[in-house]
């Protein structure tokens, strides 16, 4: 075998080496960007499904000691209900449910600010709950609470949308945002 023969053959080995990094180098990213897009994908699950878990808890707490009724309300289907109905009232006025002697929307909003305190606050989360009523005169807030300034401009999972149908006022849109 001659230098030639040689020199390329080296050369032909050098190469295939060469691909071979090439290969694993690529494999290797890859790899890294399906490993960071799976713990991305499963922060973004992790947070819808506490936001749907926190809403669907809040909205089925019965308040039972706190308020005079003949029945045992639940703060969403009866307590938000009845402050939709009773909206346009001062906080001293008409309400169902005088919960702890507050009109339902003052008492609806203490108590979910401390239900999502004592969760989503002790767990160091930011959060921003909103509740509005959509009738024929469009969209009005019933009230917004939020911890930490809220998740304006941050990476953000909802709860989705939790409506209660109040009678002869509208629709109550309920949702929760959970956000980094």
């Amino acid at each position: 075998m001659s230098l030639i023969e040689r020199c390329r053959k080296g050369q032909m080995e050098a190469m295939g080496l060469v691909v071979i990094v090439i290969l694993i180098t690529l494999g290797m990213l890859f790899l890294a960007q399906f490993a960071l897009k799976e713990a991305g994908e499963k922060k973004i699950f992790t947070r819808k499904g506490l936001a749907y878990s926190s809403m669907s808890a809040i909205l089925k707490t019965t308040v039972e000691t706190d308020c005079r009724a003949n029945t045992i309300p639940y703060l969403g289907r009866d307590v938000l209900e009845d402050c939709a109905i009773n909206l346009a009232d001062s906080p001293e006025g008409y309400s169902k449910y005088k919960c702890s002697g507050l009109h339902s929307c003052v008492f609806a909003e203490q108590k979910i600010t401390t239900l999502l305190l004592n969760t989503l606050g002790e767990w160091n989360k930011r959060y921003e709950f909103q509740s509005r009523l959509i009738n024929n005169e469009g969209a009005m807030p019933i009230f917004t609470i939020t911890n930490k300034g809220g998740c304006t401009g941050r990476e953000r999972d909802t709860s989705g949308l939790f409506p209660i149908q109040a009678e002869n006022a509208g629709l109550i849109e309920n949702i929760l945002f959970i956000c980094d």
